[in-house]
């Protein structure tokens, strides 16, 4: 017989006290979950290989507890106090592994080392020893269900009930650990304090078990007792059940790997946001699994309605895509939106109501097992050990196979038409098990799952992908590739220029990445120009994420360089470089110097032990999931230990989408890590910190312009308006003392407190405060102060550079404030008349009159193909005449392109530059042709009066 209670009965407030403590049971294990992933991605690295090895670790140890408890769980008759000692070796272990983890990196950075260019080895061992890690509080974890779940179901008819309302309550408790984490606990605590506080929750629960344990103890099965015997072979109905249960559970998880992949597109990669959408799903489980416990203690029988939901969720999935924009209610056209509540609403609409109903058959199976089977804490363990190995299985074959076979929309239906397969082990001959031709609920699931598959919107995704970059499309630009790849949805735009390619753009995940556009090639080439010019005879160089290009192919043009690595993430981005090189002889992956890794940066660091005269690296901005470990000091220390001596870092700080405080926070973690750190201009608001590691002092002057007088690295400084050598001088910002300054009592970002970055501004009112601060603080004219004093500027450059680098700041302040791309300019004319008179620029003339290098080699090439001239070849040619300082030419051509109907008024710029070529009275007539007084506006007059003010031009006003 079997073992009966041998103390009182437990009462409802008992039964509550095990609720409640299987509620902080869940927020507990969600937490330490989270951080645990964390910490292993800054040791293994947070490629999707890494993170899927890792995670698939963690689902193996709960599997293992759930199999141990289904195989032993019988034997324990005080399950409850059992229940208290493993929430008490979760909370001690896992808090352990919190406070050693980043003890345990440089070790096991060395171990993994040799495996680093050997894929296989290397993925074997990253899975062994986060097992290893992981196994004893994982395993724990995976005994606590079936454990509590024995406890409670003492009598006929309550396992369903106890099994739903358990799991129930665990899973919201997990919900509300995902959003205490990210929007409560680790911003004040950091890592360390959040697992403190966690291991808290367990501690909390155990004692919360302890103190009503006596009340669920039960008496110990006699030695004769036929049920201490080895438990019989699962039938074939059971076998059928927990492969249900494994692919119902691979299918779901399969779904959210999806379902998370296309939310994407319309939202920005945040923390908060992979949270919110966490949670939602987590309260859907939880919520059908409560549901659930309730119904079938009233009147459900789980081997009846077990078929039918399960077909229920494949119809949820299938009807909530079909209608998601309809039921979201919400524009899809807001480009990336960091708004919560926006989360929150799509999140709803697509995913809850499929996971209200997994949650509903998880609990109907297991109620279902259960009546085959009969032991309880062996149903629990094997239902939610089936369960949890699908768990496993279900991102790897949608993440690594479905996606990047089939794409987002098919996959989607796949996974959904798959539960047709759990279904069927579902179905019987005789009642109670449903059978197609007898059950209607089956019959009305089953109509409902055919219909949604019917009405299937195939084709509709590519709707979504063009919402996605819909911003983008507005602007001229053609969406030309998609590329759904392992690491996530690639989109290259292209922006073409008279019929020819002009610009590439890729957007990851709905967001703008990179770009070849002229902003930001400027940037994006000087981290590498920057330490070619400055660095004596550098030799070999890292970069760290690829992008489009323009960082390696500037790396490239410099033949000193006899090692060049590149590493990124994906493998798609490196493969995407013939898209935006289509010719091999441009792509800078072609070069035999270069060398590629697919690898997350900070583990290529960790585990390699090369050195390198540059590093370089522009990761996705600071705010996006997982990213901030890329800015952190830490990370900054291991990039300075892979630097040789001599060497120097530049690192992209994207400033436009941060606060102070955060910009602060990073300035902060990078002056920590090097002892000699400076910031520099990039373009606009994408600024360059630089870090030397035991500086050598500046080269000869007369080595200093090598970089300008080499024909490749020469010509691709000059297109990105660094003409001369001593405007690297110009391009400072802060150092030193100055630094400090700036920086005051800002705390520097560290792994263990991520959170010091506050996150995105919560409106473009927020924004534009945000670019009005740092907007102070590129002031050049400033900066040219701080520059005569600077200390590293004296260690970069060489003192005829930094001499002649004072009369730079003035164009330095044209380009800061006329070039401004996301704050409003003021006209550019004033600019271009400086730059023209006071300078031999011609690359700066070209880019404040709208134009640049690429688009005249554009019409140059168009019009020696025969290309009859039009009005933009017009203007493109009087601006390159201006630039030239022929400002006739100039002027004729301006009228030329004004006769065949250039769109804007080229009146003001053709009086401008008779003005420059001494035409004083052809100014004057023009102007009072175009400028009639009655007609004028306040812009137009105070432009005349600036003319008459710089010229001795006599206004018509």
């Amino acid at each position: 017989m079997t073992a009966v209670p041998i103390s009182a009965s437990s009462t409802r407030r008992d039964r509550l006290v095990l609720g409640f403590v299987f509620l902080l049971s869940g927020a507990s294990a969600l937490l330490f979950e989270t951080l645990w992933l964390h910490l292993a991605g800054l040791v293994f690295g947070v490629g999707v290989y890494a993170s899927a090895l890792v995670l698939s670790s963690f689902m193996g140890g709960l599997a293992l507890g759930n199999a141990l408890i289904s195989r032993f769980g019988r034997d324990v008759t005080d399950p409850v106090r059992f229940y208290a000692a493993m929430e008490l070796l979760v909370g001690a272990w896992g808090l352990l592994l919190v406070l050693c983890f980043p003890l345990l990196t440089v070790w096991l950075g060395a171990m993994l080392h040799p495996a680093l260019d050997k894929p296989v080895l290397l993925n074997s061992l990253r899975f062994s020893f986060s097992f290893l890690l992981f196994l004893l509080p994982a395993t724990a974890m995976g005994v606590t269900l079936p454990l509590l779940v024995k406890a409670l179901a003492r009598r006929p008819g309550e396992f369903g009930l106890a099994l739903g309302r358990l799991y129930g309550v665990n899973t919201l408790g997990a919900c509300l650990g995902a959003l205490l984490g990210e929007t409560v606990l680790i911003a004040p605590l950091g890592l360390s304090g959040t697992g403190w506080f966690a291991a808290g929750l367990n501690v909390l629960a155990a004692v919360g078990a302890l103190a009503v344990a006596a009340k669920f103890r039960e008496a110990p099965v006699r030695a004769d007792d036929a049920t201490k015997a080895a438990p019989p072979p699962l039938s074939s109905r059971a076998r059928r059940l927990l492969a249900a249960g494994f692919l119902s559970g691979a299918a779901f998880l399969g779904l959210e790997v999806v379902w998370t992949r296309f939310l994407q597109l319309f939202v920005r990669s945040t923390s908060l946001a992979f949270a919110v959408m966490l949670a939602v799903i987590l309260a859907g489980i939880g919520l059908g699994g409560a549901f659930a416990g309730w119904w079938l203690r009233r009147e459900a029988d789980g081997r009846r309605v077990t078929a039918p939901l399960v077909l229920c969720i494949g119809a949820a999935a299938l009807a909530s895509y079909r209608l998601f924009e309809a039921a979201a209610g919400v524009s899809l056209g807001v480009y990336q939106s960091v708004d919560w509540r926006y989360v929150t609403v799509l999140s709803l609409a697509l995913m809850f109501p499929a996971a209200f109903v997994s949650g509903l058959v998880f609990t109907t199976l297991g109620e279902a097992f259960h009546r085959e089977v009969g032991d309880r804490a062996r149903s629990a363990g094997l239902v939610a050990m089936a369960n949890t190995l699908g768990a496993m299985l279900g991102p790897l074959a949608a993440g690594f196979v479905l996606l990047p076979l089939f794409g987002m929309e098919w996959s989607l239906f796949a996974l959904c038409a798959a539960y047709v397969l759990p279904t069927i082990l579902c179905l019987g001959k005789a009642a109670p098990w449903p059978s197609p031709r007898a059950s209607r609920p089956l019959q009305a699931a089953g109509v409902a799952f055919t219909l949604c598959l019917a009405i299937f919107p195939f084709g509709s995704m590519d709707g979504y992908f063009k919402r996605a970059c819909a911003d983008f499309l507005k602007d001229g630009e053609k969406l030309i590739a998609t590329i759904e790849g392992v690491t996530g949805t690639l989109q290259y735009l292209r922006q073409d220029y008279l019929g020819h390619p002009y610009a590439y753009r890729l957007v990851t995940d709905g967001y703008s990445m990179s770009s070849t556009d002229r902003s930001a090639k400027r940037y994006m080439k000087l981290f590498a120009y920057f330490p070619e010019a400055v660095l004596q005879n550098p030799k070999s160089a890292l970069l760290i994420c690829f992008g489009t290009g323009s960082t390696a192919t500037a790396l490239t043009e410099d033949k000193r360089l006899t090692s060049i690595d590149v590493v990124d993430i994906s493998r798609d981005v490196l493969s995407g470089a013939s898209i935006v090189y289509p010719k091999p002889e441009k792509n800078p992956l072609e070069d035999p110097r270069v060398r590629t890794h697919v690898e997350d940066g900070r583990f290529f660091l960790l585990a390699s032990s090369k050195k390198y005269d540059i590093i370089t690296a522009e990761p996705p901005p600071p705010m996006m999931a997982g990213v901030a470990n890329l800015y952190s000091r830490e990370y900054f220390r291991l990039i300075r230990d892979r630097l040789a001596d001599g060497g120097m870092v530049t690192y992209w700080l994207p400033v436009f989408e941060i606060s102070s405080q955060d910009a602060k926070a990073i300035l902060k973690a990078f002056s920590e890590a090097f002892e000699h750190a400076s910031l520099w201009m990039g373009d606009n608001f994408n600024w360059m910190m630089v870090g030397v590691k035991k500086p050598k002092g500046p080269k000869p002057d007369a080595d200093f312009s090598q970089p300008w007088d080499a024909p490749d690295t020469g010509e691709g400084l000059r297109r990105i308006a660094v003409e001369k050598p001593a405007q690297l001088g110009a391009l400072f910002m802060l150092d030193g003392k100055s630094l400090a300054g700036y920086l005051g009592d800002a705390k520097p970002l560290t792994d263990n407190y991520p959170k010091r970055l506050r996150g995105y501004p919560d409106s473009p009112e927020v924004q534009k405060q945000f670019l009005a601060a740092h907007n102070e603080l590129m002031d050049a004219m400033a900066a040219k102060t701080r520059f005569g004093e600077s200390a590293e500027a004296a260690l970069l450059l060489p003192p005829a550079v930094r001499a002649e680098a004072d009369a730079w700041f003035e164009t330095q302040q044209i380009m800061n404030t006329y070039l401004n791309n996301m704050l409003t300019p003021p006209p550019s004319l004033p600019a271009v008349n400086y730059v023209l008179s006071g300078t031999d620029l011609r690359v700066l003339p070209l880019w404040l009159m709208k134009s640049d290098a690429k688009k005249q080699a554009i019409v140059t090439k168009a019009l020696a193909a025969g290309m009859a001239p039009t009005a933009e070849t017009e203007f493109q040619l009087g601006i390159r005449a201006l630039a030239d300082r022929d400002y006739l030419l100039a002027e004729a051509k301006l009228r030329r392109a004004q006769d065949l109907g250039y769109p804007s008024n080229l009146a003001p710029a053709r009086v401008f530059v008779l003005c420059l070529a001494g035409r004083l009275a052809e100014a004057e007539d023009l102007a009072a042709v175009a400028f009639k007084g009655g007609q004028a506006s306040v812009a137009a007059k105070s432009y005349m009066d600036w003319l008459a003010r710089t010229f001795g031009f006599k206004s018509p006003f």
